[in-house]
């Protein structure tokens, strides 16, 4: 696979964020002058001053890079993996206490939660 960095002439968003979990990478797409959107790769790197972003390519995904290397002639926007980005419980296990120390009668109706499988 090989890799590619785009320099930005500002910081990238605080939220972009780089190998941050090896099945979570955020990606990068490119929206060109036509209008159609293309995906790059997955954001892999990123410096400390948050203006160049290295994106992998996977060479059979037939990634659109930016013109010259320069998101500057191109829209290049960021996406977080839904799957893994929201505010969900992760892993194989979870506990749940629940507690009523009121003296009146109380029912639980329904219980319910979101799992994310952290690993496989």
């Amino acid at each position: 696979m090989s890799t590619i960095s785009l320099a930005f002439d500002n910081p990238v968003n605080v939220s972009l964020q780089a190998n941050h979990n090896a099945d979570a990478y955020d990606s990068a797409f490119m929206k060109s002058s036509d209008g159609s959107i293309h995906y790059i790769g997955d954001v892999t790197g990123l410096s400390a001053d948050r203006k160049t972003v290295t994106i992998t390519i996977v060479p059979n995904d037939n990634p659109q890079i930016p013109a010259d290397g320069s998101p500057s002639s191109d829209y290049v926007f960021f996406v977080k993996k839904a799957d893994v980005s929201n505010a969900k419980l992760t892993g194989y296990y979870a506990e749940v206490e629940m507690k009523n120390t009121s003296t009146d009668k109380a029912e639980l109706f329904a219980v319910g939660s979101e799992v994310t499988l952290s690993s496989k």
